[in-house]
């Protein structure tokens, strides 16, 4: 339809031409319009690239994904100047990047985050990204090799999030507690391929949560947290984090049956779930449905990353010493590339000082975290008999750790 417009150009040179007796004037734009004719259909023998697409730059050589532009400029459509102009951004952007460190490292990951539940991703050349998870998810799957850069993401997010104290967190970690080990004492409780007991209790732990809430909402007659704490009461989200997705899938029915429940009940509840995996395979695809929150290593395998709904010609990001890169996706956003800094750390906000007189208390995470090991007997004491069945236990951490406060 495109060629229709030179349509008009033609008639009017040919018409020209030949009434005036000037058979050059109609010669000249014929051959003009056919050549603007042979540009266009040269361009269009090219696909569509997608925005931030990856750029190679040689000696007399410049391609977009896998496919070399023409010699001459003239040649080239204006999206593919876009692209070239956006890579060379890209290549400008370690002194954004590095600035911007320094500020979270000065000033935390957010000054005023409201009352979202955000995660600090990463930033692009020129700006930062930060997502909304239950605006955005409601919950997030990471995907990446071995030695990808993902557990450094996953602590990244960790990191915001505890930030803001605006969450409880459940841990499974099944690299033996490498990943998440750190962030324990912020959680509820942290289970590792190393400790099943320890599984099979947070699995629980996580079940009873989600029937408790659900039953919580239908007395106050609420759909969502949101309506729930509009009322005045506040219920904190819960977010369960789980390293090596697959791993924790494969450990049994338990598992497998807690982790569906959340994905298909936790968004109106206020419970989400963050998981890590080297690879999509062993993941049932009702799970990776209400996962709408996708982030790829940039490494990631291209199977995936159509399982995904991210185009391969997205991968390839330019290397930046200190910051790895990935494709994020949300169920607000298209895929967008982004660079996140590898083993950073913001600097810990200043705590309120404690007025004199007063103890400073355990946060009540740490104290659930005592509940799992048995108290040591005091010296010279006897040691009091220990009750610790499964369902005590979980009794005594609802009781503590979810109770609504007003």
């Amino acid at each position: 339809m495109q060629f229709i417009w030179y349509l008009p150009s033609l008639f009017i040179g040919l018409a020209v031409g030949f009434s005036s007796g000037y058979w050059q004037v109609g010669l000249v734009s014929l051959i003009t319009v056919s050549a603007l004719v042979s540009v266009q259909i040269y361009k269009n023998r090219y696909p569509a690239f997608e925005k931030g697409a990856t750029v190679h730059i040689s000696p007399g050589q410049v391609a977009i994904a896998n496919r070399v532009l023409p010699r001459f400029e003239w040649l080239w459509k204006k999206q593919w100047h876009e692209i070239i102009e956006e890579h060379f951004r890209t290549k400008a952007a370690p002194g954004f990047l590095d600035q911007l460190l320094v500020t979270k490292s000065e000033q935390g990951f957010f000054q005023d985050s409201g009352t979202a539940l955000q995660l600090w991703l990463g930033a692009t050349s020129s700006k930062e990204v930060v997502i909304d998870l239950a605006k955005d998810g409601p919950h997030l799957i990471i995907v990446g090799p071995t030695g990808s850069g993902k557990s450094e993401l996953l602590k990244l997010m960790l990191s915001s999030m505890i930030e803001q104290k605006r969450c409880e967190l459940v841990l499974f970690d099944f690299k033996g507690g490498a990943t998440l080990e750190r962030f324990a004492a912020e959680s509820i409780g942290l289970a590792t391929d190393l400790n099943l007991p320890m599984q099979q209790k947070l699995w629980d732990l996580v079940s009873a949560e989600l029937a408790r809430r659900e039953a919580l909402f239908a007395q106050k007659g609420v759909q969502d947290i949101q309506q729930f704490n509009s009322g005045g009461e506040q219920l904190k989200q819960l977010v369960v984090v789980i390293d090596e997705f697959a791993a924790a899938l494969a450990t049994g029915t338990k598992a497998t049956s807690c982790i569906e429940d959340v994905c298909a009940r936790g968004r109106s509840l206020g419970v989400h779930l963050i998981a890590a995996t080297q690879s999509l395979t062993g993941i049932p695809r009702s799970m990776l449905t209400n996962m709408r929150a996708k982030v790829a290593m940039n490494s990631s395998d291209p199977i995936d990353l159509v399982q995904l709904g991210i185009s391969s010609q997205k991968a390839g990001s330019p290397q930046l010493e200190g910051w790895a890169a990935a494709i994020l996706v949300t169920a607000n956003k298209s895929a967008e590339c982004f660079y996140f800094p590898l083993g950073f750390t913001p600097r810990p906000k200043p705590v309120a000082s404690i007025p004199s007189g007063e103890q400073m208390r355990p946060a009540r995470s740490q104290l659930l975290r005592q509940m799992y090991s048995s108290p040591e007997p005091e010296l010279g004491l006897p040691a009091e008999p220990v009750s610790n069945p499964d369902s005590q236990l979980l009794s005594r951490m609802e009781g503590l750790r979810w109770s609504v406060r007003r």
